[in-house]
């Protein structure tokens, strides 16, 4: 009976094995184009308009950055990776916004209040946008947070990824500078 059962835990081991290696994508999550390509953000291509109200209940259309860099940003508070990323957000912001970079900080919370105690504990000087039902999200297949978009000038997709960055140094930062 033991070698029964012990076989039998076996090949549970061994069944596991085999559906995580065939199934990486749950252990390493999809993180670039290559990985996981966007059939509604395609590189080079315009991106769809959205419109989108910030925290002071204010709607914008992204039509309206037209002219400069926009780095759109989908966030969460209860994301750590997300929360991870808001100061090199607002360091790269900070360092370039006089050369043409904006930042819409679209959040995906469902009840403000978490966004407004965020906001009151750090001074953000970029947009910060509500999409409590996710419509901007969807308009854009967020597959995962953070998830971030790059337009250029003629609101063109240069970059679209999935996960935190370090946005105020190294290669996310040179890319930004590139743009502008």
């Amino acid at each position: 009976m033991r070698k029964l059962f012990g076989i039998m835990a076996l090949g549970v081991v061994v069944a596991a094995v085999i559906y995580i290696y065939l199934n990486k994508d749950i252990v390493n999550p999809p993180k670039t184009e290559q990985d996981f390509p966007n059939p509604i953000l395609k590189t080079g291509a315009v991106a769809p308009d959205l419109e989108i109200t910030d925290v002071d209940g204010k709607t914008h259309k992204l039509s309206e950055y037209r002219g400069k860099v926009v780095l759109i940003n989908f966030w969460a508070t209860w994301c750590p990776p997300c929360i991870a990323e808001i100061p090199s957000l607002e360091s790269a912001y900070a360092k370039l916004r006089d050369q043409g970079l904006e930042v819409l900080a679209i959040n995906l919370d469902e009840n403000p209040k978490s966004v407004y105690k965020l906001l009151q504990e750090q001074k953000l000087s970029f947009k910060i946008f509500l999409d409590p039902q996710g419509k901007a999200a969807q308009a854009y297949l967020v597959y995962g947070l953070p998830y971030t978009v790059v337009l250029d000038r003629d609101g063109k997709v240069q970059y679209k990824g999935f996960g935190g960055h370090e946005w105020d140094q190294g290669k996310e930062f040179e890319k930004l500078r590139a743009l502008l």
